[in-house]
């Protein structure tokens, strides 16, 4: 590899992460090389015109299987790249994968190192409840059942609406709903469920829908908060509790402090994806999740300037000072295939007319995926969304 005096940049994430693409975005367009984990089939982010180049690390894009093996592909892709390049996690088994080996690690790449059994808390839904109880942040009520028999038990002592997720998130393993009854829950308890014994759910108080809001930030080595931001998720998908599909910079000075002190307070470093939802029958902003790595929706949240989370890592761990941060206020994002589903979705319980979805989306600024300088991801994705939609309603049909 030619040389270059901007370090590089290896984003580890599965195929679709959309916030490996917006990190290749980001940084590519400052001339900086930013590498991918090779995928099997088809992949946005890696046909990027600003992804360098692809090497071979974990099992199509996540660290499973044996953790050592993992380790020597990464150690063996940092010396094609150079000592000193940049590892950075875009998914929460990453996150804790490198900081599960961080000594290993840094011999070649530079990163955060946050403690490990943080990270693997921040991680966990019951890790991050109970950090935020010892802090004294609001958290939204939750059960961990060990099994799913003891699921329907908690079922009959449970306030409704409840939410069923993951207790650990994984690309495989996001499904959600949202339950009104005992009878609801146990169908899917069942249905979401990885097993009889060790089920991966949680059971969540569902805080009824007022303001989604996010805080993303970056944490020098000091747990400083050197880039922060504050904004809305207007919309999700699943509809009222999933990913944000359409978002926008908007500055919270409450929320913004909240979140700053808490994520000090623990002594986390490294760029941190957070969720509130404020719960108006308290007047208080509830903690939801706590991820210990960049956000899909990073992107919306950008200064005047163009800094994010993902330019700040950078320019603390190559040694430059990180300007201060002037949010672009109004900075409106959307993720363009989540939108579109999450408007059928909306428009089939008679939440949202086609109108109106599309009043919402004027004034966006920057697409997750679409991009006039970089066109050939959204083709693709564009490509798998209807291969999917395609092979959804052939595997129907056959049932």
């Amino acid at each position: 590899m030619s040389p270059n005096p901007l370090p590089p940049v290896l984003v580890l994430g599965p195929p679709r992460w959309y916030s490996a693409l917006g990190a290749a975005r980001s940084l590519g367009g400052l001339g900086i090389r930013v590498f991918m984990l090779r995928h099997r089939g088809l992949s946005p982010t890696n046909v990027s015109r600003f992804c360098a180049g692809t090497l071979p690390a974990g099992e199509n894009g996540r660290p499973t299987g044996d953790p050592d093996r993992r380790v020597s592909e990464l150690l063996d892709a940092g010396r094609a790249l150079g000592s000193g390049a940049i590892l950075l996690p875009a998914t929460d088994e990453w996150a804790v994968f490198m900081a599960e080996h961080d000594a290993d690690l840094s011999q070649l790449f530079e990163f955060p190192r946050p403690p490990a059994t943080l990270v693997a808390a921040m991680a966990s839904k019951q890790g991050l409840q109970d950090l935020a109880l010892r802090h004294g942040i609001p958290t939204p009520r939750l059960v961990v059942p060990e099994t799913v028999a003891a699921a329907q038990f908690e079922a009959k002592r449970l306030e409704y609406p409840v939410m069923i997720k993951p207790l650990v998130s994984r690309p495989d393993a996001e499904g959600k709903a949202v339950v009104h009854d005992t009878e609801e829950l146990a169908a899917q308890v069942g249905s979401l469920a990885e097993s009889e014994d060790a089920p991966n759910l949680i059971l969540q108080e569902f805080v009824p829908a007022s303001e989604d809001w996010t805080f993303t930030g970056y944490f020098d080595a000091g747990s400083r908060c050197l880039a922060g931001f504050t904004g809305q998720r207007l919309r999700l998908l699943p509809p009222h509790m999933g990913h944000t599909s359409l978002g926008i910079c908007r500055s919270n000075p409450e929320l913004q402090r909240i979140a700053s002190e808490f994520i000090s307070g623990i002594g986390f470093r490294g760029i941190v994806d957070g969720e509130f939802r404020y719960d108006a029958r308290h007047g208080t902003y509830k903690i939801v999740d706590a991820n210990p790595r960049v956000g899909g929706n990073f992107r919306a949240f950008v200064d005047v300037g163009g800094m994010d989370v993902v330019r700040a890592l950078y320019l603390d761990l190559t040694g430059r000072p990180v300007p201060p941060i002037q949010p672009r206020e109004g900075h409106l994002w959307v993720k363009e295939d989540s939108d579109l589903i999450a408007f059928v979705k909306h428009r089939r319980a008679g939440e949202l007319d086609l109108r109106t979805w599309l009043r919402s989306l004027r004034g966006v600024r920057e697409g997750a995926i679409f991009s006039a300088r970089d066109p050939l991801p959204f083709a693709v994705s564009m490509l798998m969304m209807a291969i999917d939609t395609v092979g959804g309603r052939w595997r129907r049909s056959r049932e």
